[in-house]
C-alpha cells in the first residue's frame, strides 16, 4: 500500500485564491495560455468578495478569466447560450474554442448543440453542424472535431453518439464508429492515432467496451482497451465521467451507485489500455488533471485508506471534494479494511498498482444548484495554478461561488495552517511524585502540511519543541516531561501555566487554551509516598 505523501513545493496549497464567482454550476473548463474557459449554467459573473447580486455582468454559460489574476476577461463576449453548455475544447493553433451541450441558440444564431467560437472575442464562427440530441463530449486532433453525447443525427447523417467534423469546413465527416449508449468523455491520443471514449455503453460498434474503449481516429475501428476488462462502469448508475492525458498515459474517473465496480480516478497506458495504476478512492469522481508530478480530481471521495489515506466515518459525514495523487505508481492497492455488511459493492482492485495520495484537502462546500448535493465538476490547470469549477459556495469557510484557483506556493498566500482551535488542542499536565510534570497533547492537522513542529511553553517560555506527521484522520498524542517545573518562581507564586503551539511550515500558528498545575510549596523527595497529583486547570486565552 502506498505510504500518504507530504505535498511538495511543485504541488498547489490549500489556498483558496479570489477568482471571478458566478451563480450556478460550471460543468466544463479549457485552458488557452493563462486564460480558462469555463462553461455551464450560470446568467452572470461578478468579481471575488461580490455577495451574489453585486457587481454582476451578463454571461449566459460560458466565460474566460485570467488564472494569474482571477479576474474575468471582458474583452470574450460570446453570444448568450440558451441552455447547458456541457465540454468545451481548443483548436490546433489555439484561436477558435469548440463549444458542445444542450443549447439550441447563441444569442439570436440557430446552433444545434455545437458551436464555434473565436478564443479572443467570442464571436460565433459560421461552422455549424447541427446535432439532433445532446453533446457531451469534444476532442481534436488536427483539423478534426471528435464529438461525443446522446445523439443520433447531425444533419442529415445518421451518427450514433460518435462522429467527427471537419474543423474547416465545419462539415461532417465520413468517421462513424456507433456506442449503444450515451458518450461523456473523449480524449485524443497525442499521436493521433486513436480516439479514446468513456461513457454508459457496453459496446463500441460490435465489440464489447464495458463503460470506455479505443477507437481508430481515421476509420473508427475498435481497438484493444485492456483497462475495459479491469474497470467496468456502464448503464444507468455507473459511467466513465472523464477521460484526460498527459501524451503517454490516459487519465479516466467514474462513478458507480449500485451496478458498475469503480469510483476514484485511473491511469492506462495511451497505447493499449494496460492499467498503470488504480486510485481506489471511493466516491463518485468527475474529472481529473494530470499536471506535472501530480494528478488532482474533483468529486466526493469519502474512504482512500486502501491506498494509504482517510477512512470512511460511520454515518459518513466527511465528504473530499478535491484530492491529489502521484503521477506514478507508489505501492499497489490494499483490501478495504473497513468493508460494511450490506454497503455498496465496490470493485475489487486488490493488488493492483496504486499512486500516492498528497496531503491537501480543500474544503470544498456542497452546492444546492443541481440539487444533486455536489461541488467541483471540473478541474485544469499549468504548472503554477490549477482551476476548480462546480457549484460550490464556499472554500474553506469562505464565499466564494463557483469557480476558485489554487497556486504553487511562490504564487500563494501561505496562509492555511492548523485547523484544530485552541481548546481543542489543551494539554494535560500531571504533577509527578518526583517533583517533575508529565504533560501531553494531541497532534494538530493542516489542510496542505503533513508535518507540524510543535512549541511548549511553560509561563510562556519554550521549554521544549517536537514535530510529527498528522492528519485529520490520525492524531497522534505527543507527550514530554518538564524536569523542572519551578524554574523562574519566586516568591509565593506556586503556579505553573502550560501551553503548546502548533506551526506549519509557512509559520502559520495556532495557540493551545492553558494547563495549570499549582506545584507544592516545597518541592517533594522523589518517592511514591510523597506523590502530590495535582488535577489540570483549563482556561481561556494565551499567557
Amino acid at each position: 500500500m502506498p505510504t500518504l505523501r507530504a505535498r511538495a513545493t511543485t504541488g498547489v496549497t490549500a489556498d483558496a485564491l479570489p477568482t471571478v464567482q458566478i451563480n450556478g454550476v460550471v460543468w466544463t473548463q479549457v485552458m488557452i495560455g493563462n486564460i480558462v474557459y469555463a462553461g455551464g449554467e450560470f446568467t452572470s459573473a461578478r468579481p471575488a468578495g461580490s455577495a451574489k447580486g453585486k457587481n454582476e455582468v451578463a454571461r449566459k454559460n460560458l466565460l474566460a478569466y485570467d488564472i494569474t489574476t482571477g479576474k474575468l476577461v471582458t474583452t470574450f463576449r460570446p453570444g448568450a447560450f440558451d441552455k447547458a453548455v456541457k465540454t468545451l475544447a481548443v483548436s490546433a493553433d489555439k484561436k477558435t474554442l469548440y463549444v458542445g451541450g444542450a443549447f439550441t441558440k447563441v444569442g439570436s444564431s440557430a446552433r444545434g448543440r455545437f458551436a464555434a467560437v473565436d478564443a479572443k472575442t467570442g464571436s460565433l464562427r459560421k461552422q455549424a453542424p447541427k446535432f439532433d440530441r445532446q453533446v457531451n463530449a469534444l476532442a481534436v486532433k488536427g483539423s478534426t472535431v471528435y464529438v461525443g453525447g446522446m445523439f443520433s443525427k447531425v444533419g442529415s447523417a445518421k451518427r450514433a453518439r460518435l462522429a467527427a467534423v471537419n474543423a474547416s469546413t465545419g462539415k461532417v465527416t465520413g468517421w462513424r464508429p456507433t456506442a449503444n449508449d450515451t458518450v461523456l468523455a473523449l480524449v485524443a491520443t497525442a499521436d493521433g492515432k486513436r480516439v479514446i471514449a468513456g461513457g454508459r455503453f457496453t459496446k463500441l460498434n460490435k465489440t464489447a467496451a464495458t463503460g470506455m474503449g479505443s477507437l481508430d481516429a481515421k476509420t473508427g475501428g475498435t481497438h484493444t482497451w485492456k483497462i475495459n476488462k479491469v474497470v467496468k462502469n456502464s448503464g444507468a448508475k455507473s459511467a466513465i465521467w472523464s477521460l484526460k492525458t498527459d501524451g503517454t498515459t490516459v487519465y479516466g474517473t467514474g462513478y458507480a451507485y449500485g451496478s458498475g465496480n469503480f469510483e476514484g480516478v485511473f491511469a492506462a497506458s495511451a497505447g493499449d489500455g494496460s492499467v498503470r495504476w488504480i486510485q481506489d478512492c471511493h466516491g463518485d469522481t468527475y474529472d481529473v488533471a494530470p499536471i506535472g508530478d501530480y494528478v488532482y480530481s474533483v468529486g466526493h471521495a469519502h474512504y482512500c485508506a486502501n491506498i494509504g489515506g482517510f477512512p470512511d466515518t460511520n454515518p459518513r459525514t466527511i465528504w473530499n471534494r478535491a484530492l491529489a495523487v502521484s503521477k506514478s505508481a507508489a505501492g499497489v492497492v490494499a483490501p478495504n479494511a473497513q468493508a460494511r455488511a450490506g454497503s455498496q459493492s465496490y470493485g475489487n482492485f486488490v493488488g493492483q498498482p496504486a499512486p500516492a495520495l498528497y496531503t491537501w484537502f480543500p474544503n470544498l462546500a456542497d452546492g444546492s444548484y443541481t440539487g444533486q448535493k455536489q461541488a467541483a465538476w471540473s478541474v485544469v490547470g499549468n504548472g503554477t495554478y490549477i482551476s476548480l469549477g462546480g457549484e460550490f459556495p464556499t472554500v474553506n469557510g469562505v464565499a466564494q461561488q463557483g469557480l476558485v484557483r489554487f497556486a504553487v506556493p511562490s504564487k500563494a498566500p501561505n496562509k492555511v495552517g492548523p485547523q484544530v482551535t485552541s481548546l481543542a488542542t489543551l494539554p494535560t499536565a500531571t504533577l509527578q511524585s518526583d517533583g517533575s510534570v508529565a504533560l501531553s497533547w494531541k497532534a494538530n492537522w493542516d489542510r496542505d502540511d503533513l508535518r507540524l513542529s510543535y512549541q511548549l511553553r511553560r509561563n510562556g517560555v519554550v521549554i521544549a519543541t517536537q514535530s510529527a506527521d498528522s492528519t485529520y484522520w490520525n492524531r497522534p498524542t505527543l507527550s514530554t516531561v518538564d524536569t523542572d517545573p519551578a524554574a523562574g518562581l519566586s516568591g509565593s507564586d506556586r503556579s505553573v501555566s502550560y501551553t503548546v503551539t502548533a506551526l506549519d511550515p509557512s509559520g502559520n500558528a495556532v495557540t493551545s487554551a492553558a494547563a495549570k498545575v499549582t506545584l507544592p510549596v516545597s518541592q517533594p523527595s522523589p518517592g511514591p509516598s510523597d506523590s502530590t497529583p495535582s488535577a489540570t486547570e483549563p482556561t481561556t486565552g494565551t499567557p
